[in-house]
């Protein structure tokens, strides 16, 4: 484990793991719409955010010796996990919800429910709320 030196590559390391993150996004998103072929200068983007990640991997705490990020399973055994870089600099004290989505299922399950992903920026910890599925609506004539 190696420690950031100060706030100011404290935040670097954020911004990177940030960059990092989004970049992924895209990528996926234009690969699965058939674009990211089409776009050498994508090629460009992705060496130089691997390049960033390789300057600042060995980083694994904070200045302040919070860890940098870490990933929580969402149901365990099911393979589905979320993963979370927390901010250089806490904003607020406290959890703060950072989603709800829907609960992985089979195409043979139906509905399974919800989940929730809690953060503590300060306290660098993560909590999964699981959600069961509703009641059914039904139609009123």
């Amino acid at each position: 484990m190696t420690t950031s030196p100060n706030r100011s590559i404290d935040f670097l390391i954020y911004t990177a793991k940030e960059v990092e993150c989004v970049h992924g996004w895209v990528d996926d998103h234009l690969g699965s719409a058939g674009i990211a072929d089409e776009q050498p200068d994508l090629d460009y983007l992705a060496e130089a955010v691997a390049d960033m990640r390789r300057a600042l991997r060995e980083f694994t705490q904070y200045s302040d010796g919070r860890t940098i990020e870490t990933s929580v399973e969402i149901e365990e055994g099911r393979g589905h996990f979320f993963h979370y870089t927390f901010k250089a600099v806490p904003e607020q004290r406290g959890e703060r919800m950072l989603c709800e989505a829907s609960r992985s299922s089979d195409p043979d399950e139906g509905d399974r429910g919800r989940y929730r992903v809690f953060a503590d920026d300060a306290r660098c910890t993560l909590r999964v709320e699981l959600i069961e599925p509703g009641r059914p609506l039904r139609v009123v004539p």
